[in-house]
């Protein structure tokens, strides 16, 4: 069996793509790690929380060498006799001393006599630590039972991506798969769960009230899929044994067990949807889905023993939302998709993780949709991802989709959730570009060849060109890796601009890349261009919602020192000049369209019809829409039109449509609100809802048939800006605790109640909602309740919620960052979040564990608000001051700093014409009515 595996790595081990910049940083590949046998003894119940024990690693080396260096981190070794080492047959062998580089978290074994090549070893370490508090590798962490109101302890891990050295010593390498025998002891009446069944369970021969849980050996798997937990989840909430030989099981903390039912009904029918749609089977022993509670991440997929935090697979029939339960369903087919795309094919190196995350994402779509056909669900996410790429992918300082990991500290530099999505909306392009038949051929052709092996993103763009070549359908001269590395290798995405020709019924398309901040844009690199698959659709096309590609924008092979701005003429587009024409059907490729005007009238007259409107499918009017807020902010499109078309959403009653404002109306409300005319902008958003919320209020009292689905969206955005109708509401339904209740609320229209009632109320109305909160034993609901604690206009309760939210004093982790821009959208919180982040930066960093992207995460709110040269400064020298030291932050707080610049140079260019434009409308309101 292990010379099997030996052969597996060796055929890895020539130079693989990405490595060359790496290597130095990385262990030998030529010391193979066989196999692992793990004694951790985990002291849960004592003070400081100490752990340790043995690993003994068989191993082999295809060299002769005196030296073995592998990882630890934080982990005690006894000086005498805590590291040994045995040829085959228990010879031991001589070693010199060891010694631990704690910078490069290395052990370094030096022996007296150098190893036989291919010869088989087991090297002995013993070892001592604690249980950590960051969330990471090995740690502590506790919750209260609400059945007893006791505080709980309990230990679980997070390996990836490079954690696992920090509860045993390691090859910590993603090219590494290794069986795992592992055995933990732990106190009696706690439970323990790893990546395997248990084999049994023994008592310890000489701890008193110890017991050890022995698992069954895995099959091989990397470090970072290592997963052990020992707490009081006493049972499991639910087991389904649908598929034979694997029992499904879903643990929780005792009182949420009853929440954990849902996430257990899907895991064995989406494995089977994957299992047919790959045409690959998986065979795993059991599942184990474990909430977590103050889980700092969303969800890690561990073989065997995958992950979560308690919002992301929780679910309540009586409290949740659609969101909400979409919420769990993903976070389900997220997980069951890495089995395959992670775990059965692994990345060479954390520079590719997105690959995997990407690949997962995307198609973790699909199994939701086929179980639940009913939520558009494919629809919705593709759109959604769509969304948020164009938005965060516009400014100058973007990062690439893969980013260089030049040794182990920049790992966390790869971990670029906005990256991750790019990627996955390229995936949706190429599937669209090759067929359904063809990407699915490609897919399980990947996973036969890379199965049990690492791969690159090459490895599979090889793949989609041979099925592509095959079929035909790219056309001549387009070729997969060219494509792909142009939106992947450089940041950004084009603006098409659309000049059509009105008497021969043609179009001339050119690009050029897009800015949301063009004062910046001489700071990007010039000329760039991507190729472009074109769709494009109008009122006489005889397929209006098709999105195959028809033509292609295309680039210059080679460079030239002439400026060449890439164009395509696009013959008989349309029947008749009177039409309208709409490309990116079904956003097929990420990129804006600007039109000629005529062709922009021509749409205008379509939307403002209450009927006509719908000729053009949602998701393009979701286009539309966005693009219109984002070229008039970005200054290619002029306020007057821009509002001008988008008085339409008065009667524009599907909810995608209405998704694709939130974040557009935000960003002006971001900078709108703390100047003296925002009472002329709040005007402005009250005309435009006030019908909207007249008629979805209508309907529900009426028990009417109508598209309610944009109804909590509606009553969000109608209380915030304070429609009286909204407001008298909300205190109304507060009032009777119809919340509480449920009733006919969702979940996120009771957070607009709550949110209200807080905001609008006495600090009797606060007290309450913060009860619910300490009482509710929901995660998805203590959210809710906490982002409406953070609307108070009380400056003393605000600096509660933010010294909770950092301070651990009550808030969960996963709660933080939605708590905090919560308590930053607040007028009276910005200045008290300011002055928090300004005084209390090291509880911060020490809540974020140090890491970089979780830093700029948590803060991006607070930045996005500036809106004024003092402020910019301030977060400019004061970044620089405290976060200098860590690692990859230069970059970072460039990105950040560049979103309060926009803010500003629109507030001094923008603001005042977009001003003048809803004068002019609202004046013309007023006299038609």
């Amino acid at each position: 069996m292990h010379w099997g595996y030996l052969a597996v790595l060796t055929a890895l081990f020539p130079p693989v793509e990405g490595l060359s910049d790496v290597s130095r940083s990385r262990l030998a590949r030529w010391v193979v790690p066989l196999r692992y046998r793990l004694d951790i003894v985990t002291r849960i119940n004592q003070p400081y929380q100490p752990f340790g024990g043995t690993v003994v690693i068989e191993l082999r080396s295809e060299r002769p060498t005196k030296k073995l260096v592998l990882n630890s981190r934080d982990l005690e070794i006894r000086k005498k006799k805590g590291v040994s080492l045995l040829a085959k047959g228990g010879k031991p062998v001589a070693v010199s001393h060891f010694r631990l580089n704690a910078p490069l978290s290395r052990l370094s074994v030096y022996l007296k006599s150098a190893l036989t090549v291919n010869a088989t070893y087991s090297l002995k370490i013993s070892y001592t630590s604690v249980l950590r508090n960051d969330n990471n590798g090995f740690y502590g962490s506790s919750y209260v039972d609400q059945n007893t109101t006791l505080a709980q302890w309990l230990a679980a891990t997070q390996f990836e991506p490079n954690h696992a050295r920090e509860a045993f010593p390691c090859f910590d390498d993603p090219i590494f798969r290794t069986p795992f025998e592992i055995n933990l002891a732990h106190p009696h009446e706690y439970r323990a769960l790893s990546n395997m069944p248990v084999k049994r369970t023994i008592r310890h021969s000489s701890l008193a009230h110890f017991v050890w849980t022995q698992f069954v050996e895995s099959h091989p798997i990397q470090t970072y899929l290592v997963a052990f937990s020992i707490s009081k989840f006493e049972k499991p909430g639910f087991t389904s044994k649908e598929r034979p030989g694997c029992p499904i099981s879903t643990w929780a903390r005792p009182d949420a067990l009853s929440q954990t039912e849902f996430a257990n009904q899907l895991v064995a029918p989406l494995l089977s949807f994957y299992e047919q749609l790959f045409n690959s089977s998986l065979k795993l022993k059991k599942i184990d889905l474990q909430a977590l509670p103050s889980f700092a991440y969303r969800a890690n997929e561990n073989w065997g023993l995958p992950t979560f935090a308690e919002e992301a697979i929780l679910f309540d029939s009586e409290l949740s939302s659609m969101a909400d339960q979409q919420g769990v369903a993903r976070a389900v087919a997220v997980m069951v998709v890495h089995q395959w795309f992670g775990n059965l094919v692994s990345v060479v190196w954390w520079h590719q993780i997105w690959l995997k995350n990407a690949f997962a994402l995307y198609l973790s779509r699909f199994g939701v949709h086929a179980l639940r056909p009913e939520w558009d669900y494919k629809e919705r996410h593709a759109l959604q991802l769509y969304l948020e790429v164009l938005d965060h992918d516009a400014h100058v300082n973007t990062d690439l989709v893969a980013q260089l990991v030049a040794d182990e500290t920049d790992i966390w530099s790869a971990y670029n959730e906005i990256g991750e999505r790019k990627a996955a909306v390229l995936f949706d392009m190429l599937h669209r570009i090759m067929g359904d038949e063809a990407w699915r051929a490609a897919v399980r052709r990947y996973l036969v060849i890379y199965a049990n092996r690492s791969a690159t993103a090459s490895d599979f763009w090889d793949i989609l060109q041979m099925q592509v070549d095959r079929n035909g359908r790219l056309g001549k001269g387009l070729n997969i890796t060219r494509t792909m590395e142009s939106w992947l290798m450089q940041p950004g995405y084009p603006l098409l601009r659309v000049t059509r020709n009105y008497d021969d019924h043609s179009a001339v398309v050119r690009q050029d890349r897009f800015f949301i901040s063009p004062q910046f844009k001489h700071r990007a690199a010039k000329n760039p261009c991507w190729w472009v698959p074109l769709t494009y659709t109008c009122p006489s096309c005889q397929e209006l919602d098709s999105s195959t590609a028809s033509r292609w924008l295309t680039c210059p092979l080679y460079p030239s020192r002439e400026i060449q701005v890439p164009t395509v003429r696009l013959e008989k587009v349309v029947e008749s000049a009177g039409e309208w024409l709409l490309l990116n059907v079904q956003h097929s490729a990420p990129f804006r369209v600007d039109y000629d005007l005529r062709n922009w009238q021509l749409l205008n007259e379509t939307l403002s019809d209450p009927v006509k409107f719908r000729q053009i499918h949602r998701v393009n009017r979701a286009q539309l829409v966005d693009d219109l807020f984002n070229l008039a902010w970005s200054g290619v499109m002029e306020y007057p039109m821009a509002l001008g078309i988008l008085g339409y959403l008065e009667h524009e009653d599907e909810n995608v449509v209405w998704d694709a404002t939130l974040v557009n109306f935000e960003r002006i409300d971001n900078v709108a609100k703390r100047d003296h005319n925002y009472r002329v902008y709040k005007s402005y958003m009250r005309l435009l809802l006030e019908r909207q919320f007249q008629r979805v209020l209508s309907l529900y009292l009426s028990n009417s048939s109508g598209n309610m689905t944009h109804r909590p969206l509606i009553l969000q955005l109608a209380c915030q800006y304070e429609v009286p109708a909204c407001v008298s509401l909300a205190r109304r339904e507060f009032e009777k605790g119809t919340p509480a209740k449920a009733g006919w609320m969702t979940i996120r229209e009771r957070e607009t109640v709550f949110c209200t009632a807080v905001k609008f109320g006495t600090e009797a109305e606060r007290e309450a909602v913060e009860s619910m909160y300490h009482n509710s034993n929901f995660a998805a609901e203590q959210e809710s309740l906490l982002t409406a604690l953070a609307c108070s206009r009380n400056a003393f309760a605000l600096e509660r919620v933010l010294k909770w939210t950092f301070e651990s004093v009550g808030i969960r982790r996963h709660n933080a960052r939605k708590t905090f821009m919560a308590v930053v959208s607040n007028s009276v919180g910005y200045s008290l979040a300011m002055k928090y982040v300004a005084t209390n930066m090291q509880y911060i960093r020490n809540y974020c564990s140090n890491s970089t992207n979780k830093i700029v995460n948590l803060l991006r709110p607070l930045v996005e608000r500036l809106s004024n040269a003092k402020e910019l400064d301030f977060f400019t020298n004061y970044f620089k001051e405290i976060l200098q030291d860590m690692h990859g932050m230069d970059q970072m707080i460039r990105i950040l700093l560049e979103r309060g610049s926009d803010n500003i140079h629109w507030q001094r260019t923008k603001f005042r014409a977009m001003l003048k434009a809803i004068r002019d409308i609202i004046l013309w309101k007023g006299r038609e009515s």
